[in-house]
């Protein structure tokens, strides 16, 4: 028969009487609360009933943990140290300050908390034997899972319940941050702030140390920048969105001035204050033309062709920096240049396009002019013609007033479908829908139909008295009459027109442009050839060149492009100057360029239709302008008001129809194009160092609204990317997951992926796809928070109101836009697990530190196998989407997915051993911002399980270690003294350290000593010296501040700095093979 562990009398197991506590103690039920009611009325109950005892007590020192002591059941350690006895108040008990936690030992925190079930049911068996509330969330008002609701309901936090609207979107935070004199402020705004939390716009530079605003705000320490004021990146708004930086708030309040802004792109202004994207992209048509092309295998192509060639030429090969950085930031960031004359300027005034001359060869049908002219950005803006009936009437309208207008000049025969001319017919038509649509459109508007339609047509008649281009008969063999021609880089074709128009560099990530490295004509020619000699021998046949042509196409939006366009532009110009060597620089590039013909420079294929937003800048001759008519001249006032320089040249009227060349006959055209060429090259060498910071990667598209019904299909495939992947990387990832990133403005849009091609003309029932929609950016601002659902699931591509109707959601969300910054891109990030059939959507980028947004489910094999999805496909809903950087990677990329600074402030004093479990799942979390919930689905912690076992095995370092290693830049930055105490790096030199410092680790690094020892003509290689030993000088060099951007080229610098070569990728392999044949040795 067991006894109480207090009076040592038998217990009767009478439940009401007596109690077992969770370590299987037992007591009688009063002696428990005798013990428990004071600890001098219990030490001395022990000292007269055991003398021995009390003698023992006083010669124990108290333990300095006291009731948190993680020891407190160890009998050895107890038999030492003298601990408090169990809090009076029992399993009563929710105090959580440090002096009580130390005062009393308390019994155990159920797991559940306060949401037990037998707690909630007062279960009086398990209601004694532990304690129940919710813990002091460990990081206090620094909490970045404010937004996470589950996490607010499990742990207590000193601030009140969140803004739904905070930190970005809420007025009335934003009135009171603004406001000086907050009595001032209304009632209703002064109570909001009050009943809600909202995060503190200057986060951890915060001074504000007052009672109202600490228990009122939230406090997000974000990671501090490493260089500070020095800092090269502060124009790069998600740079600044995602980092901390001295006298920049973390949270900017926007622009008081919204849209009418007059300093937008004043750097000071925009420190201060964020901006609403003003100007969205305009759609530019999908045609699909690159959707039969392997952009990937292109690239590997054309390298090996290069390096082929190259070897076998004996040339000098690449230095061992390999292609420099300033050739592939340019080709990274160039923009496309378009050349033109009058009569094709005035007629894209008109249409408000630049036209492919396929586009323009439909123009003599006046059906299809009709079309183009309800498609005008004017005539879109006429709010009847969005209604069906009236849009027809209006078709019929405009195309009985075209062919008017082509019958008074004669045209109409000329047209692709000639109709015999019955002007009675067509002025009927006219008289009668114009009377109709006069009662519903008002008469500003019907007078810019009519007019639009004539100006329209007569200048469709104009353009086709001098059609665009030169014109090759070879441009319909090659496809390219169906793409606007431009060239990647200083327009030197003199001969297409002196207007020269740059375009934006967007346009060149479109899925439908793509570029050749010369005049796709030069393939039909076979002067391919004999300019490249690296292509092989000439096919012979036209069709097996133009097959050739396809096969060496480069996309911008395809991973890869630019090292591969680098490479031949390089090779170029060696063969050019006959250097024999692929040591060239940008200026020798540039010295070429501007000697040859445009056709043999880069030559860009842009999408057919390409409305007027999407150019960047103009440059016209004075003559030229003078010489628009007086009503194109106001256009361009209105249109290109600040994107237009009038060059001070007066150059011919008519055309240039000399020969080919870079210089033009005329000496006035010969000095505007030099004029021209020189602004544009000082454009780049201003710009192109700031743009390569934050170039444009990936697929850039302006998705049209379709009611989802259109699906779009991007030229780069989950299969071509991972190809491309493995061709870069030695050493792939093993953790089988393909990430999907992009960015979008508003939401309402989704990505679809799919084992084939979606097409609505073939019968595709069978088709499984994953389906990803992401819901329309919230926009009503109250207390209550209303977002539509965004959801992931399996089924056909076409299923998406079925899908709502019926709910048949793989997991779905109402919160997923909770935290983020509405004004701005969303930056998305798709996860596939292939191993075990997760999918996770969540936000990435600045949002990511701020919402919870996440979405993660598990489909089986059956229902969708991940690893056959191959193709991506976009589309938009009710309104146009303007999508970005889409871009698929195979492993985690840590520079979009920002984390917070845990160490900011410390950890809550509060929490207590019992609630270690807790505590670590926060702790968990903050390791990456909001991917608990995911990480526990995904079993993450089966396989920390597993790292931890296999790590126990060898001494566990004091410091975590920094995952960037040897690149980090923060390790040497006095700017961030807590980086070295908080993350250990790699030692320089190694094991062979002779001063081994804390915060360093000395892993061996086995590699062979170099034969010329410090005598070596590679000390300032760094992939060099991390493949071979040198007496006395370190293993590995310094990371450089600059990294790429860098322009100290001095050897005593390149032999202390590396520029972020991935040195240890690059040497692992070797390094290893040596070793290994040098142990045989």
């Amino acid at each position: 028969m067991s006894t109480c562990s207090s009076c040592n009398e038998p217990l009767h197991g009478d439940d009401d009487q007596e109690v077992t506590t969770a370590s299987g103690v037992k007591f009688h039920r009063a002696c428990l609360e005798n013990l428990l009611a004071s600890k001098s009325a219990s030490s001395s109950k022990k000292s007269k009933g055991d003398g021995s005892v009390a003698s023992k007590s006083s010669s124990q020192s108290q333990c300095r943990k006291g009731g948190k002591c993680d020891q407190i059941d160890d009998k050895s350690h107890c038999r030492e140290y003298e601990h408090p006895d169990f809090c009076p108040d029992g399993s009563r008990c929710k105090k959580q300050t440090e002096d009580h936690l130390k005062m009393f030992r308390h019994l155990p925190l159920c797991p559940q908390n306060h949401k037990c079930i037998d707690y909630l049911k007062e279960v009086r068996e398990h209601c004694d034997q532990y304690r129940h509330f919710a813990p002091y969330c460990p990081y206090g008002n620094n909490c970045a899972l404010f937004h996470d609701k589950s996490h607010f309901e499990d742990f207590q936090h000193p601030f009140p319940p969140p803004c739904p609207h905070t930190p970005f979107e809420c007025p009335m935070h934003s009135a009171l941050c603004e406001s000086k004199n907050n009595r001032s402020l209304s009632t209703v705004i002064q109570q909001h702030c009050l009943n809600f939390a909202h995060v503190c716009k200057l986060g951890r530079n915060c001074l504000d140390q007052t009672q109202l605003h600490q228990s009122r705000s939230i406090h997000i320490a974000r990671q501090v920048c490493p260089y500070g004021e020095k800092c090269s990146m502060v124009s790069d708004e998600e740079h600044i969105n995602t980092l901390t930086h001295p006298h920049i708030p973390d949270i900017r309040p926007l622009c008081p001035y919204r849209d009418e802004c007059r300093e937008p792109d004043k750097l000071e202004h925009r420190l201060q204050f964020r901006h609403r994207i003003m100007h969205e992209p305009g759609v530019v048509r999908y045609y699909g033309t690159n959707k039969h092309v392997d952009f990937v295998q292109n690239h590997k192509n054309n390298i090996e062709c290069v390096n082929r060639f190259v070897s076998k030429q004996n040339w000098k090969p690449l230095p061992p920096g390999l292609i420099p950085d300033e050739i592939v930031d340019w080709i990274r960031t160039v923009q496309p240049i378009h050349r033109c004359n009058l009569v094709i300027f005035e007629s894209i005034l008109l249409h408000g396009h630049v036209m492919s001359r396929e586009y323009m060869e439909h123009l003599k049908d006046p059906t299809f002019v009709a079309n183009s002219v309800l498609h005008h950005s004017r005539i879109r803006r006429i709010d009847a013609l969005k209604i069906k009936t009236y849009e027809e009437d209006a078709r019929k309208y405009v195309t009985a007033l075209v062919c008017l207008e082509f019958g008074k000049q004669g045209f109409l025969s000329k047209s692709a479908n000639p109709e015999i001319f019955v002007a009675a017919s067509f002025e009927d038509t006219v008289r009668k829908k114009e009377n109709k649509l006069s009662g519903t459109i008002p008469p500003n508007d019907m007078r810019a139909l009519r007019s639009k339609a004539i100006d329209i047509a007569q200048a469709s008649i104009k353009l086709h008295s001098d059609p665009a281009g030169i014109g090759y008969a070879s441009d319909k063999a090659l496809g390219t009459d169906k793409l606007v021609f431009s060239i990647l880089g200083p327009h030197m074709g003199h001969y297409y027109g002196d207007i020269v128009i740059i375009f934006k560099r967007e346009i060149l990530h479109h899925c439908d442009a793509n570029f050749s490295m010369q005049a796709a004509t030069s393939f039909v020619s076979g002067r391919a050839y004999t300019m490249r000699p690296w292509l092989g021998n000439d096919p012979g046949s036209i069709s097996e060149r133009v097959k050739h042509y396809h096969a060496t196409r480069l996309h911008a939006g395809v991973p890869g492009y630019e090292y591969a366009a680098a490479l031949e532009l390089m090779a170029l110009t060696s063969s050019q100057f006959n250097l024999k060597s692929m040591d060239i620089t940008l200026d020798q590039i540039f010295q070429r360029w501007l000697a040859v013909d445009s056709h043999q420079t880069i030559e860009a294929h842009l999408p057919q239709l390409i409305p007027l937003d999407y150019i960047d800048h103009i440059y016209m001759p004075r003559s030229l302008f003078d010489h628009l008519s007086e009503d194109a001249r106001r256009a361009v006032g209105a249109v290109f008001s600040d994107r237009i320089t009038i060059e001070d040249h007066k150059v011919e009227l008519t055309p240039d129809k000399g020969t080919f060349g870079a210089t033009p006959s005329s000496k006035v055209r010969a000095d505007y194009q030099e004029t021209v060429v020189r602004t544009i090259l000082q454009r780049y060498e201003k710009y192109t160092p700031s743009l390569a910071l934050s170039y444009l990667r990936g697929i850039t598209i302006t998705i049209p609204s379709t009611n989802l019904e259109e699906h779009y299909v991007l030229p780069l495939t989950i299969s071509q990317a991972y190809a491309q992947y493995r061709s870069e990387e030695a050493h792939p990832s093993k953790d089988n997951i393909t990430h999907i990133y992009w960015k979008a403005l508003h939401g309402d849009m989704m990505i679809t992926l799919s084992s084939e091609k979606i097409d609505p003309d073939v019968d595709q029932s069978h088709l499984r796809c994953l389906i990803c929609y992401v819901a329309a950016k919230p926009i009503e601002i109250d207390d209550q928070y209303h977002e539509p659902i965004s959801y992931l699931a399996v089924g056909h591509p076409f299923q998406h109101e079925i899908i709502r109707s019926k709910k048949k959601y793989g997991v779905k969300t109402d919160t997923f836009y909770t935290g983020c910054n509405n004004a701005d891109y969303f930056t998305y990030c798709l996860e596939l697990h292939l191993s075990n059939g997760f999918v996770v959507l969540a936000h990435a980028g600045p949002n990511a530190l701020y919402s919870r947004g996440i979405m993660c489910c598990r489909f089986s094999r059956s229902d969708l196998d991940l690893t056959k999805l191959n193709f991506i496909h976009v589309s938009a809903g009710n309104r146009k989407v303007p999508m970005k950087n889409l871009v698929v990677h195979f492993t985690r990329q840590p520079s979009m997915h920002p984390t917070f600074d845990k160490s900011f402030g410390g950890a809550s004093t509060a929490s207590t051993s019992a609630s270690a479990s807790a505590t670590t799942t926060v702790t968990t979390e903050y390791d990456d911002s909001h991917r608990a919930t995911v990480k526990s689905k995904l079993k993450y912690g089966d396989m920390a399980d597993k790292r931890k076992s296999a790590s126990a095995k060898t001494p566990k370092s004091p410091l975590k270690p920094c995952k960037d290693g040897i690149y980090c830049l923060l390790q040497y930055s006095s700017d961030v003294p807590e980086h070295n105490s908080t993350y250990s790096h790699p030692c320089r030199y190694s094991e062979l350290c002779s001063e081994r410092e804390p915060h360093l680790t000395h892993e061996p690094h086995r590699v062979p000593k170099c034969d010329n020892d410090r005598s070596c003509d590679k000390l300032d290689d760094p992939v060099h010296r991390a493949a071979y030993r040198h007496t006395n000088l370190p293993d590995f060099l310094i990371p450089c501040f600059y990294q790429s951007r860098c322009n100290n080229k001095s050897s005593k610098h390149r032999k202390d700095y590396f520029h972020g070569e991935r040195v240890l990728d690059k040497t692992t392999t070797t390094s290893k093979a040596k070793v290994d044949d040098s142990d045989k040795n």
